[in-house]
């Protein structure tokens, strides 16, 4: 099992930056282009315990997966991939939690905490690497179009 860890503060209030990251419409925002992330189906457009979204697009190969929250708490949600009937997940676990914790009334950290799992044996045990340098690449993009999102909101 590998780790991934990033961190950032925006210069936005916490209730804000909560209710952009609780709406799935956020992927849309904070995903590179390369991506192409696609959501194909959402059971709730604002997160809550229970959520599942299908999604679509670009990790290391074009793939579908299926994710979950599996946990719902103020400040606080974690999202799973999960298998679905119809496809197996790109990774033999992920675990990805999400925290924001209010620094002042204007500015806000953005935690994420990733734990994953490849499938595919020593193969998979090989990708870790890559796949750390890809998620590097996907949170210093998903940084950049908070920031801007919400600090030029209006």
């Amino acid at each position: 099992m590998k780790n991934f860890y990033h961190e950032f503060e925006v210069n936005s209030g916490l209730d804000d930056v909560w209710e952009f990251y609780t709406n799935i419409r956020h992927l849309e925002i904070v995903s590179p282009k390369e991506i192409k992330l696609n959501i194909m189906q959402v059971s709730d457009e604002v997160l809550k315990e229970g959520t599942v979204a299908g999604l679509s697009g670009k990790l290391i190969i074009a793939t579908k997966w299926y994710s979950k929250i599996t946990y719902f708490g103020k400040y606080q949600y974690i999202d799973e991939m999960i298998q679905n009937e119809n496809n197996m997940p790109p990774f033999k676990k992920w675990k990805h939690t999400h925290i924001f914790k209010e620094i002042d009334s204007y500015k806000t950290k953005v935690i994420d905490k990733i734990e994953f799992a490849m499938p595919y044996g020593f193969l998979g045990n090989i990708l870790d690497f890559y796949i750390i340098f890809k998620l590097r690449k996907i949170f210093k993009y998903r940084k950049i179009a908070t920031k801007k999102y919400l600090e030029n909101k209006t």
